[in-house]
């Protein structure tokens, strides 16, 4: 049985030399990159600071609640809304607002990811 599957498979093409099978290496890529999408409540600028880390060097999206910045430390909030503009322009992050009815709730996606707005 076994020579038979043998010629069966040398006739249709399935079986490879052994030195073939050793000189070839397998590589398997992904279609997609694997993202994680981070939800983080912004507390101070260090968390600001990581979010653009986890968008510019990990390539993950990132959704910041900036409610409790802006109501609780409103200096910061504004330095935290310039970061965001210079990253914005300097690498070309997405960023739109989710959500302005008693929270600001951003999305900020690395260039990569791009967001489409539908009225």
């Amino acid at each position: 049985m076994k020579d038979m599957m043998d010629f069966v498979k040398k006739n249709l093409g399935l079986e490879e030399d052994e030195k073939e099978r050793e000189d070839s290496d397998t590589i398997i890529v992904p279609e997609h990159s694997f993202y994680e999408i981070i939800l983080m409540k912004v507390k101070n600028l260090d968390d600001i600071d990581h979010a653009i880390n986890q968008i510019t060097e990990e390539k993950n999206p990132v959704i910041l609640d900036m409610t409790y910045l802006e109501n609780e430390i409103p200096e910061d909030f504004k330095l935290a809304g310039e970061k965001i503009k210079d990253v914005r322009q300097r690498i070309g992050v997405e960023v739109i607002l989710l959500c302005k009815t008693g929270k600001n709730v951003l999305i900020i996606t690395p260039p990569e990811i791009k967001l489409i707005r539908k009225d």
